[in-house]
């Protein structure tokens, strides 16, 4: 009887395991990242660039977050919003004068205090025409419009799922400016499962001014009102697969260690 022994390494990867947080240090095309992170320069500053925002009456929540150890808390009564102008936007920033870029992606995570009221999450407008653009919840449903003049918002798509108080959704917005195309995708972070299909349209043309950019917005009747984390803009369209990865927590994060386990074969 002759044994022989076969030392056979096997490699196992778990696709479904959380690497930790969203690595963006690599990629160029991540322009501003705001992780509101507890403390005063920290909690406004951007992770990523230059582009540290101006607070108005936002506070520090470290007991409702979903990426780091805080998030921000915007108070629609108290007409909370953070803001950073036109001119202090880093170069390469989407939609800043006097650069060329249009196409951007924006995902955020959020949890709204009320429904049945209109949310305005971002938006880049300064006034008489100059409006460019706005994401904002309206009928409890995420909208994006654009405007093709500056002077009225006349592009529009919108996500038909329907959204409600207390529960933390990550969605992604994307602008593609070479076809005003749009994709939306909403998630219930809570579930951890995507929600309805995603919303595909065609908004129009954004109209480039000076307008400043807001993460809220300076109206007690049009201002956020609920929690915001890690909220960033890149100046390209993400695909489905990195929009996916970023809600899952392991976006340019390293893959998995690789486990080996050794197999005993026996011949006779």
């Amino acid at each position: 009887m002759k044994r022989l022994l076969l030392l056979i390494s096997v490699f196992c990867i778990l696709a479904s395991a959380s690497y930790g947080a969203n690595d963006f240090s690599g990629d160029a095309n991540c322009k501003a990242l705001w992780r509101f992170e507890s403390g005063a320069v920290p909690f406004l500053a951007d992770s990523k660039g230059g582009n540290t925002l101006t607070n108005s009456g936002v506070d520090e929540d470290t007991v409702n977050f979903r990426e780091g150890l805080c998030s921000g808390l915007w108070v629609r009564a108290n007409t909370d919003r953070m803001t950073i102008a036109d001119a202090a936007l880093d170069a390469g920033f989407p939609l800043k004068n006097g650069e060329a870029n249009k196409t951007f992606s924006f995902p955020f995570r959020i949890k709204l205090t009320q429904i049945d009221i209109t949310h305005y999450i971002l938006i880049k407008t300064g006034g008489t025409n100059k409006k460019q653009v706005l994401i904002y919840v309206v009928n409890n449903k995420v909208t994006l419009y654009t405007s093709s003049d500056g002077i009225s918002w006349d592009g529009n798509v919108q996500h038909g799922t329907v959204l409600a108080a207390g529960i933390w959704y990550y969605i992604c917005v994307t602008y593609n400016a070479d076809d005003y195309s749009v994709r939306i995708q909403i998630y219930d972070a809570n579930a951890g499962e995507k929600l309805g299909v995603d919303k595909t349209g065609t908004a129009g043309d954004i109209f480039i001014t000076d307008g400043s950019f807001y993460l809220g917005y300076p109206s007690s009747s049009l201002t956020l009102d609920g929690n915001l984390d890690e909220a960033v803009v890149f100046d390209r369209v993400l695909t489905e697969n990195e929009i996916d990865q970023i809600f899952a927590g392991n976006y340019g994060a390293a893959p998995p260690a690789k486990r080996g386990r050794i197999i005993m074969v026996e011949e006779f």
